[in-house]
């Protein structure tokens, strides 16, 4: 007996213990749980787990289901004819929210025994929820009238009024087949949330016009009346007449909710009235800026007066069923232009920041693709906060658009591409932006130095990288304007700081800067600087056979020049504040490319042939211009 206890007080104890364990599991999961999913909660049909997620993270992850579920096919069925939509054509959608909130309260409802129950039902066995989510109503509509012709095809016809030639004819109803609406919303919706493959059958059924036979001839007679005879509409001492051809020809009859509307097209009475618009109307004209000397100026816009297509064709309806035919050409008054005075103005662009200039040989491929680019960012305004960046706004550089092919660095080598040489534009534009003392977001230097550009003060640019991008970090726009000649490149930053304006150019290898206007107390003052040249490199030489040089012909396809590091140095002054910024600009050496015949290659073991008896040219050399990145 006294064994028989033991054994007994050692399994009840096992079994408290147990339950202690399974108590404190179920307390700890519930305190670390809080805040996210409990159990294995997963999207019913689609296994989407979202256990253990918090609501933003369930949510992102139903978004994730939401547009999978939206861009795959459901097939329907209409009365043993096959079509297929997508939920995106629907406007279908999830209800995330709802099912995020329906997903937290799994396990959390009712009291603790209800909790407990549920949270050791699912120890090892999912809890699905339904998906819901809802279709668009004027999307499932407009779908649903293609499907009444192309996949019913014997739709219903609501009755209304043709035009032959000019004489209105009765378009009579007549009953047809449709898809049945009545339930096909639900259907599709069930359809687009269930799991793929998917096949909806939708019913069909009869359907009658509201429209009756008496309906269609009051509207016919309408229409006899409306193109009974020319519409004269005035305003002033000017007169449009309408003929009887160009009623008919912009004449609309539709049926709305069971009647027949009719009327005339705005978009064919607007090009009727083409031809008189430079004698009815004024023109809003938009306000621009200008640039008289270093400072910028609002130029107003102004007001116009607009003929109003929609409503001329009221007026035109309403004229037509007088008895005098005539009526007001109505206009659009005090039309404000795209661009007005008041959006100018609050620009505050308000003098020069700093401008540039970098010259180049004229009369090469890279010089139009330079104008090119000028032309396309001349005009563009950044935001304050807004980042501008070269190749977002100019795009890829095609000769569908006017590019021209010219040298491209790649892999340290000159090579010809679409584009090339507009790295100088870039030079050109990053010194406006680092003189101006705007925020450097991304710029890279050359690979190789060229004395055409301020050492270390310079960018490259190639479609899509490297790209040239700054942070307009004031408190106005900027607008940037550009100008060249055959032989120069300039860029020009306009906004405002206190009236601080400087103005400089790269020429024979000097950068010169000059300050035209010191500006206020609160102007950004920057400095420059570039540190002496350290860490040198020097070029190698790489050689490459051609079998059709002579033995001792040599050809230079890119000359060498030697590499270093320089250290450059902004240092922006503002309010008594200074803030440095430091860039380590690295130019690698560029190697040397000699053409060879393959028996003078380094290793070659190749036997140069006996020269020739023909006596041979010397050795010739050619170095083509200097190589540079896009360039």
């Amino acid at each position: 007996m006294s064994s028989m206890s033991t054994r007994a007080r050692v399994a009840l104890l096992t079994v408290t213990a147990l339950i202690f364990v399974v108590l404190a599991l179920f307390g700890a999961v519930r305190l670390l749980r809080t805040g996210e999913i409990l159990g294995s909660v997963s999207v019913a049909g689609h296994g989407v787990a979202l256990g253990g997620l918090t609501p933003e993270e369930a949510d992102e992850a139903l978004a994730v289901l939401e547009q999978e579920l939206s861009i795959d096919p459901v097939v329907v069925d209409i009365a043993g004819a096959e079509a297929t939509v997508l939920p995106q054509q629907l406007g279908f959608a999830l209800d995330r929210p709802a099912m995020v909130e329906e997903a937290m309260r799994r396990g959390r409802e009712g009291g603790v025994s209800d909790q407990f129950r549920w949270w050791l039902s699912h120890l090892f066995a999912t809890d699905e929820l339904e998906p819901s989510g809802s279709v668009d109503e004027a999307s499932v509509e407009a779908v649903l009238t293609f499907w009444d012709v192309d996949v019913v095809g014997n739709p219903p016809v609501p009755g209304g009024v043709v035009i032959e030639g000019t004489t209105p004819v009765a378009v009579y109803p007549e009953t047809g087949l449709q898809v049945d609406r009545s339930s096909a919303s639900d259907r599709l919706l069930a359809g687009a949330l269930g799991p793929r493959p998917a096949t909806v059958t939708l019913d069909t059924a009869l359907a009658n016009s509201r429209v009756t036979r008496a309906d269609v001839d009051a509207a016919v007679a309408r229409a006899q009346l409306w193109l009974s005879s020319p519409v004269r509409l005035s305003a002033d001492d000017v007169t449009i007449e309408f003929s009887v051809s160009d009623m008919a020809a912009a004449f609309t009859s539709t049926v709305v909710e069971g009647v027949v509307e009719l009327g005339f097209d705005p978009v064919v009475i607007a090009g009727l009235l083409d031809a008189r618009r430079s004698e009815l109307e004024a023109p809003p004209v938009d306000a621009r800026l200008e640039v008289d000397g270093y400072q910028v100026i609002v130029v107003p816009g102004r007001n116009g007066t607009l003929i109003d297509p929609e409503a001329t064709a009221e007026a035109l309806a309403a004229a037509a069923s007088s008895v005098r035919r005539q009526g007001e050409l109505p206009f659009v008054e005090g039309a404000e232009p795209e661009v007005t005075t008041a959006e100018l103005e609050a620009l505050g662009i308000e003098h020069l920041l700093a401008e540039f200039t970098t010259y180049h040989p004229c009369c090469q491929n890279r010089v139009t693709n330079i104008h090119l680019m000028a032309d396309i960012v001349n005009g563009a305004i950044v935001a304050p906060g807004a980042i501008f960046g070269v190749n977002a706004y100019v795009g890829q550089r095609t000769t569908e658009r006017g590019f021209l092919e010219d040298g491209t660095i790649i892999q340290g080598e000159l090579v010809e591409t679409v584009g090339g040489g507009v790295s100088q534009f870039a030079t050109t534009m990053y010194n406006a932006v680092f003189w101006s003392g705007l925020e450097d977001v991304s710029h890279r230097p050359h690979s190789f130095y060229f004395s055409r550009y301020p050492e270390g003060i310079e960018a490259t640019i190639s479609w899509q990288q490297p790209e040239l991008e700054f942070r307009n970090d004031t408190d106005h726009a900027i607008w940037i304007r550009t100008a060249y000649t055959d032989t120069s490149i300039t860029v020009r930053i306009y906004g405002s700081n206190d009236g601080r304006i400087l103005v400089g150019d790269h020429a024979g290898g000097t950068t010169n800067l000059g300050v035209v206007a010191e500006g206020g107390p609160n102007a950004r003052r920057v400095r420059g600087s570039i540190g002496d040249r350290f860490n040198p490199t020097e070029p190698t030489t790489e050689h490459r056979p051609n079998p059709e040089l002579e033995v001792e012909e040599t050809n230079q396809l890119q000359s060498p020049a030697p590499g270093w590091t320089v250290v450059v140095t902004r240092v922006i002054e503002q309010n008594g504040a200074e803030r440095m910024e430091t860039w380590t600009v690295r130019y690698l050496a560029r190697r040397e490319i000699l053409e060879v015949h393959p028996c003078k290659m380094p290793g070659a073991t190749v036997e140069c042939p006996e020269p020739t008896t023909t006596t041979l040219p010397p050795e010739t050399t050619t170095t083509p211009p200097p190589p540079e990145d896009q360039g």
